[in-house]
């Protein structure tokens, strides 16, 4: 790993500021960039920034850098649907100007993108390997898909060192955006009941924040990447929405949580997504079990609610 700081984009987010904080942790230099600052204090400068300022950009990362972790976007389908051309420019755009600096400065760049990229999977593909058809049905998965393939055509085409994280439905502590996870969790802790209009007969992939952080730090530090440029990131379980609610009724037994038929209209319909390359690669591989997530979840919502 070459010397100098590890740029952060997106460090006010949840990812953003789960890596940087992590490698600030470890005592790594750490420069990260948003359009806001982080909530809290963790140890690493953070600068305001629009992913389509390019001179603000190279500005940042003009210094002595070690690698760029490309977390920045305008985050999941539910945010931005009263104006795409922002999400476009911010999601694709940014990391066009992200990518051309990372072959300026020769570092490499890990790119976190998203399963929505897949849109939904191939009927009776079942694992879903890296290499099926990016088919992203909605904008933000297509920007995701974007991005996703112009990093790969960037380390074919250019030789630089890149790096692309497909993560599923992330959960855990500092989430802000929608989730069912903490909706279920917050209304248990309220003496609410939850009622979801969907959910039975439904299968969702989650991932836990803290697996999501090892896997971008698995990215960057590994020695040699390959000829395989993008790797699943999922927590390797597949739940269907009963099991998802059986799991917060036992971390939280005053939970009572009714679910609807079918599928989340906010979501597409996957197979299982294969992360036996993130494990082969990159030596990845999910750590927190769904069950001790959401206790974790729980307990920092008790103390921070959203």
């Amino acid at each position: 790993m070459a010397t100098g700081a590890v740029v952060v984009t997106g460090s006010a987010g949840l990812i953003g500021f789960g890596v940087a904080s992590r490698l600030a942790a470890d005592g790594r230099a750490v420069i990260g960039t948003d359009r806001i600052q982080p909530r809290e204090d963790a140890g690493f400068p953070s600068i305001d920034a629009e992913l389509t300022d390019v001179h603000k950009l190279y500005a940042i990362c003009g210094g002595d850098i070690a690698a760029i972790v490309h977390c920045g976007a305008v985050s999941g389908p539910m945010l931005g649907r009263d104006n795409p051309r922002a999400v476009i420019e911010t999601n694709v755009a940014g990391t066009a100007n992200l990518l051309e600096i990372a072959r300026q400065r020769g570092v490499r760049l890990v790119f976190c993108s998203s399963t929505s990229a897949y849109g939904n999977t191939a009927a009776g593909l079942d694992p879903v390997p890296e290499d099926a058809p990016l088919a992203a049905d909605d904008i933000y998965g297509a920007t995701k898909a974007a991005g996703d393939i112009l990093t790969r055509a960037y380390a074919a085409q250019t030789g630089i060192d890149a790096v692309v994280l497909r993560f599923s439905w992330v959960y855990g502590p500092r989430r802000r955006t929608p989730c069912v996870i903490r909706d279920m969790i917050q209304d248990a802790q309220a003496g609410r009941a939850t009622t979801l209009p969907f959910g039975r007969g439904f299968t969702r992939q989650y991932v836990n924040i803290d697996d999501v952080v090892g896997a971008v730090i698995a990215a960057l530090d590994a020695d040699e990447i390959g000829p395989q440029r993008a790797f699943n990131v999922t927590g390797g379980e597949r739940l269907d929405f009963a099991e998802i609610v059986d799991t917060v009724e036992r971390v939280l037994p005053d939970a009572r949580i009714a679910l609807g038929e079918g599928a989340d209209p906010e979501d597409q319909s996957h197979g299982w997504f294969d992360i036996s390359a993130a494990a082969r690669v990159l030596g990845w591989r999910p750590q927190v079990g769904f069950e001790e997530g959401v206790r974790t979840y729980a307990r920092w919502l008790a103390a921070n609610p959203v």
